[in-house]
């Protein structure tokens, strides 16, 4: 059953980018740098809070769909943690598609409200803990969004609040004890589509908030996000960061 609302959130975003073709739109390029504060804990890491810093780099792709917004979003970071041993992190997300569909009438305060489906990829290595065993998670999730922004003098003020509902995970089927281990190309690619389970928020939650201040000078804006991952099934995982964003507007097209 949950496959099947997975499946028909899909199906939901096929029938709106249809729709969009045929209304007015103003299209936004962005690119995004961040720098992260970056916590993770592990349960096939015996368990201990690493903490570090991550780079990150994002794309964003916006569309004003007259009343109603869409957007595309994808990012890569990679960074070094510490605490109990030097660690290595990445994170891909290849993909993260929203709809807002307008709740007000208000002439300044936009409010937005609409459903989202994403991708991450995460990998894990503790070469003085793990040796060279790689530890991941990966999600594939759909959720809510809430978009707002409020016009401040010739500045803007934008939130978001974004949380799962659905999910689909993957994580290593147990701690890594053998001396054997691989990290081919292949391994990075296969190991976060093994083990996929479905669930919901009983056993996962992506919550993340955002707020940012746009129209400081030739496209230029600057946000904070507070992201959180928590996966509550053996062996639970916690991923949570603090990022300052640096964003710069490449252009705009009206399309018809």
């Amino acid at each position: 059953m949950k496959l099947r609302n997975l499946s028909a959130l899909f199906f939901l975003f096929g029938a709106l980018g249809a729709m969009a073709q045929e209304a007015e739109r103003e299209v936004f390029h962005q690119l995004s740098f961040k720098t992260q504060y970056l916590e993770i804990k592990d349960g096939y890491n015996y368990g201990l809070a690493h903490r570090g810093l991550n780079l990150a780099g994002a794309y964003t792709l916006s569309m004003e769909l007259g009343r109603n917004r869409f957007s595309y979003d994808a990012e890569i970071s990679f960074g070094a943690n510490y605490n109990q041993g030097v660690g290595m992190a990445w994170t891909f997300k290849p993909f993260d598609f929203y709809y807002g569909f307008r709740l007000n009438k208000s002439p300044k305060l936009a409010l937005l409200l609409g459903p989202y489906i994403s991708g991450y990829y995460q990998w894990q290595l503790y070469p003085e803990l793990q040796s060279g065993h790689m530890l991941w998670f990966s999600s594939y999730e759909a959720g809510l969004k809430l978009w707002a922004s409020y016009p401040m003098e010739n500045k803007q003020i934008i939130v978001a609040l974004a949380s799962s509902l659905l999910n689909l995970t993957s994580r290593p089927e147990s701690s890594p004890e053998t001396y054997f281990y691989s990290l081919s190309f292949n391994d990075f690619v296969s190991n976060p589509h093994s083990n996929m389970k479905f669930g919901s928020l009983d056993n996962f939650l992506h919550f993340q908030f955002n707020v940012a201040l746009a129209g400081l000078g030739k496209g230029f804006s600057i946000g904070y996000l507070f992201e959180y991952m928590g996966y509550y099934e053996e062996s639970e995982y916690q991923y949570l960061t603090h990022s300052i964003n640096l964003t710069w507007l490449l252009g705009n097209k009206t399309k018809s």
